[in-house]
């Protein structure tokens, strides 16, 4: 199998030693992805403003690497604050097909940068 470093133009590049994703055979895994717009900003906003901007670096990623959204097989949402699960689950809902979505884990815990709320990876087929 081959092994293939992914980066989108349309995502900041990561501040940490990380890829923004590795493809390998035919699937693909986005490292942990936040809400920095492109511009290396967070979000502006709330929760849905900062799981917006997340999700939309999460898709630029997986077309960079050939896939899509509705091909994710496997998302881990990382919250700080488990009080913001309601309202992260309204943008989510509308990225993900019903009756399609991916398997999900929800887990709260520090993210690096005290202004993130969300994190978000996964795992897609290419």
């Amino acid at each position: 199998m081959s092994r293939r470093i992914v980066t989108s133009d349309r995502v900041m590049p990561p501040r940490m030693p990380q890829s923004q994703a590795v493809r390998m055979g035919n699937l693909v895994f986005v490292s942990g992805t936040v809400g920095f717009a492109p511009d290396g900003a967070v979000a502006r906003g709330d929760i849905r403003a900062q799981t917006r901007q997340t999700l939309e670096n999460v898709k630029a990623v997986l077309e960079a690497a050939g896939s899509s959204l509705d091909r994710t097989v496997k998302v881990t949402v990382v919250l700080t604050d488990m009080a913001h699960a309601a309202a992260m689950n309204e943008v989510y809902g509308a990225y993900f097909t019903a009756g399609n979505y991916p398997a999900r884990s929800l887990i709260q815990a520090g993210l690096p940068n005290p202004d993130l709320l969300v994190e978000v990876e996964c795992v897609a087929e290419v």
